[in-house]
C-alpha cells in the first residue's frame, strides 16, 4: 500500500515538474526576441540581406551551419518538446 503511494507521488511530481517546465517555455522570449537581444547588446547589425541567424552567426565568430548545429543540440538537450520537430525543418538550414 505504502509503495503505490509513493508510486503515485513520484508519477505527480514528475507531471508537475513537466508542467512547470513547459509553462516557463511558453512564457519566456521567443527565440527571435532572444536574438535581437544578442545583437543589440552586442552593437551588430544586421547587414543587407542579411537574415538575423547569419547577423548572429557573424557575431559570434561562427558559421550559419555551426549555429544550426548549436542550435539543435541545444533543443534536443531540452527535452522531449523539441522531438516534435520535422525532417523538413531541419533541412531548411
Amino acid at each position: 500500500m505504502r509503495q503505490n503511494i509513493y508510486k503515485k507521488l513520484e508519477q505527480m511530481e514528475r507531471i508537475y515538474a513537466a508542467a512547470r517546465q513547459s509553462e516557463a517555455y511558453r512564457n519566456g522570449p521567443s527565440g527571435a526576441e532572444v536574438m535581437r537581444t544578442l545583437l543589440r547588446r552586442y552593437a551588430m547589425e544586421q547587414l543587407p540581406g542579411e537574415s538575423r541567424a547569419e547577423t548572429l552567426a557573424r557575431a559570434a565568430g561562427i558559421s550559419t551551419r555551426e549555429l544550426k548545429d548549436f542550435l539543435w543540440e541545444r533543443a534536443l538537450a531540452a527535452g522531449p518538446e523539441s522531438e516534435h520537430t520535422t525532417e523538413a525543418s531541419k533541412r531548411r538550414w
